[in-house]
Order: structure tokens, then sequence, then C-alpha cells
């Protein structure tokens, strides 16, 4: 069965797709209008363009009545999250500013991923910096990057592998191995540095991003409440003094490395 693979960037970062049995043209299409939706995601959400719907509501320039219906929705869904996790997920940052960048991600490669369904009957993969989206019948055996690696983690040894498939399709992996000091604790407003790496497993990678990010954010506290949402996790706590690492993770965690 042969695979099409393709490399698109938006929102500031590369989204890898692999989609099996399809014919390339149809494959080259569906990855085109798939691009065309986190490019039009990163138009609403990013805080690093002045000319995104979201900076121009947090300017004044617009209100959420005129933006996008997708940022009421965003938005809507940041502060549900935040009231599932007990605050440890948190779009408003210590210094005020709104920022739902850790929900953005997910939510727009789902979106996205949709297009992709113009390629049936294949399976297919989304990679998107830690996090990956899988579709069809084929189980797909996905390698945890090591925290520890800077960079492209590509022909690294890797802290775990899981298969992706059936119920568990999404995974996403949050912590400060790419972007040191990034995540932050909303009940402290200090850096987060609860746990080297957190990944999360289940069925939808708007939760799971989302989980993964107030885990690494609120620390042990919200691992409860998202294991009893039917989520896995795994989390790396801290490296040893002869470099190793300690790891800890949920029953149903699907290893099988």
């Amino acid at each position: 069965m042969d695979t099409f693979r393709a490399t698109v960037h938006a929102m500031a970062m590369p989204f890898t797709v692999e989609i099996d049995g399809a014919e390339p043209a149809v494959c080259e299409a569906a990855v085109a209008a798939f691009h065309r939706e986190l490019v039009w995601a990163d138009q609403v959400f990013s805080l690093w363009r002045d000319d995104s719907s979201l900076q121009r509501v947090l300017r004044g320039e617009l209100t959420l009545d005129e933006a996008e219906p997708e940022l009421r929705e965003v938005l809507e869904a940041c502060e549900w999250f935040r009231e599932a996790t007990a605050g440890g997920f948190d779009a408003r940052r210590a210094d005020g500013v709104l920022d739902p960048t850790g929900l953005v991600k997910g939510w727009a490669v789902v979106r996205a991923a949709r297009r992709l369904q113009a390629a049936r009957p294949a399976d297919w993969m989304v990679g998107a910096s830690g996090d990956v989206l899988v579709g069809g019948a084929r189980a797909r055996r996905i390698g945890i990057a090591d925290p520890r690696v800077k960079g492209d983690p590509t022909g690294t040894d890797v802290v775990d592998v899981v298969e992706l498939g059936g119920s568990f399709t999404a995974l996403a992996t949050s912590g400060g191995a790419q972007v040191v000091d990034h995540i932050w604790d909303p009940v402290t407003g200090q850096t987060a540095r609860h746990f080297m790496q957190v990944s999360v497993l289940g069925a939808d990678l708007t939760e799971v991003d989302a989980w993964a990010t107030a885990i690494a954010g609120g620390g042990p506290r919200v691992i409860g409440p998202a294991l009893e949402r039917g989520l896995e996790v795994m989390v790396i706590l801290g490296e040893r003094y002869d470099g190793t690492y300690d790891s800890q993770n949920s029953p149903g965690w699907p290893s099988v490395r």
C-alpha cells in the first residue's frame, strides 16, 4: 500500500501528513485543503500577527460578535476546560493577556483534518510538533520523544511507544523540551516545573491537548480529573543524577514497547 507524505507549515510550526491508499492527486488536494484551514486558524487566533482577529479583539478594534464565530467557540471551550481541570488550564496568562494557544493547535488540527476525509477510503495521520491525530482503520505505533533531546528528535531514542487506533486516536505531549519555561502554573502565576514532560492519550486531539497543557501547568492534582474522563497519562518526573529519568503512567496506558 502506497503512502503519500507531505509537510506543510502554518502557525509557526510544521505539520506532517501521511495518507495511505489514495491516489496522489486526491492526496495533494486533501493536504492543500488541510493546509488552508490551518492558515485560516492562524489568521484568526495568532497572538503574533497584528492583523489577527484575536489581536483586533484584544485591542478593542473588533467585538466578539463581529469576529468569526469560531473565535467565540474556542474562548468558550477554554473556559470549559478551565473549570473541568480545576484551573489547571487557563487561557488568561499571569500578565492578564488572553492566550488560547494551549487549545488552538489541537482544535485547529481536528478542524482541518476533516479535509483529509476527501482522500477516502484512506487511512491518515497528522503530526503536529508533539501531537498526533490518526484516522481510519490502520493502527499506528508512535514514539514519544525524550524530553532531553533538543530540536528534531527523528532518529533518537524514545521514552515509550504507544499504538494509536481504535479507542485512542489522539496523542498530545506538553513540556519545556523545545521551548524552555513557556508553561505557567495558573494558580501561582509562576513558571510550571512540575514535570519534565506530560503525554495524554484519548479520542479527541482538542481534549488531550488541553489536558496535557493543564497537567503540565497545574501539576499532579490535575491528573485525577483527567483519568476520570477516561484519558490515559504518562509523566516524566525528572532527571536522575546519572542522566536517566523517572516516569509514571496511568494503569491503562497502552505501551507497546
